[in-house]
């Protein structure tokens, strides 16, 4: 594997020309093709390829004096580290591995001036415990993330954290502060000339703020026609005509439903992009279609996702469905109940770790600290017994003069 590493350095030098062209970072030629070897062996842990890759990046971007590319390194070096800690049964040390080069990647950006890679940092880091399980520390680690780019007036910054904070309150199914922190990452994305954040797609976070209201609302309607607005990829048009499908049933315009229906559906990448899409409109036929309460139960039945189980509910009362409206809330109630009791459980057995943890510590400390008073208290008896010893020693010594 190093031979083959080494090989593919020799070329990027011969062909260094025409990597310049597919270079999307602006770093050195060569330093891109130790970088992307880097990146394709990021998830490989049987072997040490991707360290001297990684490290090779290192020693060219020194070399030729690219500060992008050493910041690059320390962000690869992260990423790494995030996906091997994962695998580790010791969770405290491998938080700390993870933590140490974070703080470690951080002081680079900041050194560099590339800070954007400060707030890539956090976000690796965040997805790491969120992978782990660790849902109060990843958002300990947002908010910490918010108040670094709030100090510093950074507008990138305050729009990546907007972004993930959102995002993690949507996993948490809390509506109030995941539209909270859209419509700010929004407001931001409207007014910035940032071209780091110009550049980016925000039509799925329309369609995530239009979630957050109840179907057919002027809100939820305002921000699916936003999404169609700032459309720019194909899974854009994709997600938005999903949105458009799920208006258009709610309107009782059926011939319109089927077509963005079947424009979803006839989509290879539709269901990897949206979970429990075919569901959700295989349950809006059976309403639209008037079949009895069993059928649409038992289609109702297999969808899990809240958005789509509130989704459904407003269809039913939409379609004067009273029967399936009442099951559709017993269903969220107890769908609900069971993601915040998973939640809250989630969260109890990592802050229970933490104290146990906590009081591993102290109870090392207590036993530290026993010793060492034990010690002196040794050497304090020791030395005593010394002195006695030696008076001892000495008024003997005086007698047998005498």
């Amino acid at each position: 594997m190093k031979r083959l590493i080494i090989i593919s350095a020799v070329l990027a030098s011969v062909f260094t020309p025409a990597m310049a062209q597919n270079n999307p970072y602006g770093i050195d030629d060569q330093c891109y093709e130790f970088f992307r070897m880097a990146e394709s062996l990021i998830n490989d842990l049987s072997n040490d390829a991707f360290d001297y890759a990684n490290e090779t990046l290192l020693k060219r971007a020194t070399e030729v004096g690219d500060e992008k590319a050493r910041t690059l390194h320390y962000v690869e070096k992260l990423k790494r580290e995030c996906r091997v800690a994962r695998h580790m049964e010791n969770r405290e040390e491998a938080n700390a591995r993870v933590d140490a080069l974070r703080t470690q990647t951080v002081s680079v950006a900041l050194e560099t001036g590339y800070t954007q890679y400060l707030y890539y940092a956090y976000s690796l880091s965040e997805t790491y415990y969120v992978n782990t399980r660790q849902e109060v520390h990843a958002q300990a680690l947002l908010q910490d993330m918010l108040d670094i780019a709030t100090r510093r007036g950074d507008e990138y910054g305050l729009w990546e954290s907007h972004v993930y904070l959102a995002k993690l309150y949507q996993r948490q199914n809390d509506y109030f502060n995941t539209r909270k922190h859209l419509r700010i990452a929004l407001s931001i994305f409207d007014s910035s000339e940032d071209e780091s954040i110009r550049r980016q797609s925000v039509s799925r976070m329309c369609c995530d703020l239009s979630d957050t209201y109840e179907t057919g609302t002027d809100s939820s309607r305002f921000y699916i026609r936003k999404a169609e607005d700032f459309a720019k990829l194909h899974y854009d048009s994709l997600r938005v005509n999903y949105y458009k499908a799920q208006l258009a049933a709610f309107d009782r315009k059926v011939a319109e439903y089927h077509r963005y229906r079947d424009y979803c559906l006839n989509d290879h990448e539709f269901a990897d992009q949206i979970k429990y899409g075919d569901l959700l409109f295989s349950t809006a036929d059976a309403l639209l279609e008037g079949a009895p309460r069993d059928t649409v139960i038992a289609r109702a039945k297999k969808v899990n996702g809240r958005p789509q189980l509130l989704y459904i509910r407003s269809l039913a009362i939409a379609c004067q469905r009273e029967d399936i409206a009442i099951w559709m809330g017993s269903k969220i109630i107890v769908t609900f109940y069971s993601d915040i009791s998973n939640l809250n459980d989630m969260k109890m057995e990592e802050m229970s770790a933490s104290i146990n943890q906590h009081h591993f510590k102290m109870e090392l400390e207590r036993q530290k600290s026993i010793k060492r008073m034990l010690l002196i208290a040794l050497c304090v008896v020791g030395a005593a017994l010394l002195a006695a010893l030696s008076a001892l020693f000495k008024k003997k010594n005086n007698k047998q003069h005498k």
